[in-house]
């Protein structure tokens, strides 16, 4: 994809992220219990409607593309597909923690090309093509440390298919990183990570629209994707801070 093109579509698709949020808060949600989906996950009118408005807008400057997203795919033959979760943090949205966002990924090819991420309550875009990751049209970048016990990092939801090794890592990095958070939305997490507020990221999941904006928001600010694939989980950050959580949990 050209240069021009991509700058293009990045445009185009902040536009679109931030409009579809406005439906966050101009119409009343209700839950979708028809629609749960896995492990008590939540679901509103508001997912679904986000997500079809997503979809519509990217449509018209991309027609036939391919559509992976939380509530819903749509697999088309184009080179482009969409991977969108509409609501990222349900549970947080509907229960107004402000810890919630809409997140992006637009590959070519099937190669990431374009993430973009929306979080409302701050007001913050962030971005990442070719050219970088940038948070507000600020690049940025992942922040690297030397001693883990300055590491602040947060924890994906854990599902109830891994509870254990979940369990097993959080009592281990109590005593070992200086803080663990658990902002409870891969979007917030990706951001907070890509944007040098926290220093790595452990998310227990392998759903496309969890990891495909976040992973190359992170790429893009020169953090570094470790996975095992033996208990299903990702850890992100410098390449520095990846080997110190590696070392920590005994994964090398």
């Amino acid at each position: 994809m050209k240069d021009e093109k991509i700058k293009e579509l990045t445009d185009l698709l902040i536009n679109i992220i931030k409009k579809s949020t406005e439906i966050y808060y101009h119409k009343n949600y209700f839950e979708r219990t028809d629609k749960h989906k896995f492990e008590d996950d939540d679901v509103t009118n508001l997912d679904i409607q986000t997500q079809e408005f997503i979809v519509t807008e990217c449509k018209k400057i991309i027609p036939g593309l391919s559509i992976i997203g939380e509530e819903g795919k749509e697999i088309n033959n184009s080179p482009y597909e969409l991977i969108i979760d509409p609501i990222d943090g349900t549970v947080n949205f509907k229960n107004r923690i402000s810890m919630h966002g809409t997140q992006i990924c637009l590959t070519y090819n099937k190669e990431p090309a374009i993430s973009v991420f929306y979080l409302p309550e701050f007001k913050d875009i962030y971005y990442a093509n070719k050219f970088g990751a940038f948070k507000n049209g600020d690049e940025i970048k992942v922040k690297s440390m030397v001693n883990l016990k300055e590491v602040i990092i947060s924890m994906g939801d854990f599902s109830k298919k891994n509870i254990e090794i979940w369990q097993k890592h959080f009592l281990i990095l109590t005593n070992n990183v200086k803080r663990i958070r658990m902002f409870g939305s891969s979007c917030f997490d990706s951001c907070m990570l890509a944007g040098g507020n926290t220093m790595g990221y452990i998310v227990y999941t392998e759903n496309l629209w969890d990891l495909m904006p976040g992973r190359y928001l992170i790429q893009m600010a020169g953090g570094v994707e470790y996975y095992n694939k033996e208990k299903h989980f990702y850890i992100y950050g410098s390449k520095n801070v990846v080997e110190l959580l590696k070392n920590c949990l005994g994964l090398n």
